[in-house]
């Protein structure tokens, strides 16, 4: 099932399973699943310009029934100017100043000199029942075309090198998230063969990078994900979500534990040689 209109808020109360799940539950314990589902946490500054800035780009006709920007100078410290703050606040918009409306601006400038967005595949809720664990998921995919499906990203890892993009892109999950949006797509006759990532860094001038997965990378981070849906799917069935056990566990010392500090730093002189 697809639901093109289907609200952000709505989107993360619907109880199926979606790729932040599938990291949760790969993090584990499978407890962190269910509390962090019962727990959302309220954004960060950096998250909330994400947002902001995902908004302008991918539902630009909604920015302004969904944001209200606070006039240069105006402070919230007067009666008839706490009562306006708390009135917008009950309407369901989120309070700017102008600062971070012009960074907004200026990174959705950035982002589309750099690629055409498909804001009438924007947004789209996405729902179906995995076909290896029957486990009921959803995804919600910032775009897609007839080539790949697309993920928006607005990060200081943009500001790194290459290869530590590259890790980031993979540690945080946004890889297994490109992988886990393309059979939901599928399910649902879209079919998709790559995945984009747009990296966008926050911090003027505010550098976009577009990179690929591949199609058989793509199909290796699936099988990842049903590795870990077929684990949740015991979880989903039996109700039983475990924390963490209640025995010892024997743990292993890591290789570098070996190295003496003297052997440290002859590696460090043979590098710097």
């Amino acid at each position: 099932m697809i639901d093109k209109n289907l609200s952000f808020p709505a989107y993360l109360s619907h109880p199926s399973y979606g790729s932040s799940d599938l990291k949760a539950f790969r993090i584990g314990p499978p407890a962190a699943v269910q509390w962090k589902r019962s727990n959302r946490q309220d954004g960060t500054e950096a998250t909330k310009l994400g947002t902001a800035a995902h908004c302008a780009l991918l539902t630009p006709s909604l920015f302004d029934a969904a944001y209200w920007v606070k006039p240069e100078g105006m402070e919230f410290r007067s009666k008839e100017n706490k009562q306006l703050r708390d009135d917008v606040i009950a309407s369901g918009k989120e309070i700017i100043d102008l600062e971070t409306l012009a960074t907004v601006n200026d990174i959705a400038a950035a982002v589309r000199r750099k690629v055409q967005i498909q804001t009438d595949r924007a947004e789209w809720s996405i729902f179906w029942d995995c076909a290896e664990s029957r486990l009921p998921c959803k995804g919600r995919p910032d775009w897609f075309d007839h080539e790949a499906v697309y993920d928006l990203k607005v990060s200081v890892v943009a500001d790194k090198p290459a290869h530590s993009m590259a890790f980031a892109a993979h540690a945080n999950g946004w890889l297994n998230q490109l992988a886990h949006n393309r059979p939901g797509l599928e399910a649902n006759g879209l079919r998709v063969k790559v995945g984009r990532l747009v990296i966008v860094s926050p911090n003027a001038p505010h550098y976009v990078h577009l990179l690929e997965v591949r199609e058989n990378d793509m199909d290796f981070l699936e099988m990842d994900n049903e590795n870990t849906r077929r684990e949740m799917a015991q979880c989903h069935r039996t109700g039983q979500w475990p924390g963490t056990p209640d025995t010892w566990r024997i743990i292993e010392l890591p290789a570098s534990a070996a190295f003496t500090e003297s052997d440290l730093q002859g590696a460090e002189e043979a590098l710097t040689e």
